[in-house]
């Protein structure tokens, strides 16, 4: 079975929850038609979901109510990693984004960079419609993070970093929005913070070495192969290698690393309870660890 057929089946698990933040993705307006059209076309566009559909399957792995806070919340979510993603689009100059024309190529950097914003002004709202000063404040922290990350990350252009940097930069970059998700979520469902922390935290640096290894390794239309290493930016297989020669050693360590990483990704869940959602998590970790 295919990666798209295995992670079908994961999302029909909670499709009726994952339909709900799909509609509640959309309901803005940002003031002119055909930038309106556009950014729908981007939004609605085919795409994992994990950030939600990690957080929906943790809660309902412990038998947590999916409720209309836990939907704003999630949704905000996704509006913030969509306006990441935009931003990103008009950094990396990218013409296309999930088979969609990306704004910056049909308007320009001005009017994508000011949509990104827009984008994280709605994700806000829905924030402080949970009326939770505590989460608010935990996911201005992640945002601060996310954009450290990326800061960092320009400046260490055509660097070969220590591990214990790299590691820092996975976090902020991308395992900062996956724990503000889950401790968000696990907060308002009354469960333990601190474990839904440390799993969110594992997941996300694991999830962006797995990027870094497949930026290197696949092509695509998003992202040439060797698209980083050409941009200046050195990730784990780099750093295992040290040079561009030995960069097939460096693939071959960052697999290592990856399943080590995933394994311990899966060590949080021994204590979960066992069940179907559980399991959907465990069958998610196994996927996304074939990277070929």
């Amino acid at each position: 079975m295919t990666f798209e057929k295995q992670y079908k089946k994961i999302k029909e698990l909670v499709s009726d929850e994952l339909y709900k933040i799909e509609n509640n993705l959309t309901d803005f307006y940002c003031g002119e038609d055909e930038l309106q059209t556009n950014l729908l076309k981007i939004i609605k566009a085919p795409s994992k979901r994990i950030r939600p559909l990690l957080a929906i399957l943790y809660l309902k792995m412990y038998n947590a109510d999916i409720n209309f806070e836990q939907i704003e919340l999630q949704s905000a979510v996704e509006l913030i990693h969509n306006a990441t993603l935009i931003h990103d689009d008009v950094i990396d100059k990218s013409s296309k984004r999930r088979n969609q024309e990306t704004l910056n190529e049909k308007f320009d950097n001005s009017i994508a960079v000011v949509t990104g914003d827009f984008l994280l002004s709605i994700a806000i709202q829905k924030l402080l419609n949970i009326k939770d000063c505590n989460i608010l404040s935990n996911f201005s922290i992640a945002i601060k993070r996310m954009c450290l990350g990326e800061i960092n990350q320009y400046f260490n252009r055509f660097k070969i970093i220590n591990f214990d940097e790299y590691l820092d930069k996975c976090r902020y970059k991308t395992a900062e929005l996956f724990i503000a998700s889950l401790t968000a979520s696990a907060e308002l469902a009354g469960l333990d913070i601190n474990s839904a922390k440390d799993f969110a935290k594992r997941f996300g640096i694991t999830f962006q070495i797995r990027d870094d290894l497949l930026n290197i390794i696949d092509t695509n239309s998003d992202k040439p192969s060797k698209n980083d290493i050409e941009d200046g930016i050195y990730t784990a297989p780099m750093i295992f290698a040290k040079d561009i020669k030995n960069i097939d050693y460096g693939i071959e360590k960052t697999k290592e690393l990856l399943d080590n990483y995933f394994n311990r990704v899966k060590k949080c869940l021994d204590k979960a309870p066992e069940n179907e959602y559980k399991q959907a998590i465990i069958n998610l970790i196994e996927i996304l660890k074939n990277v070929g």
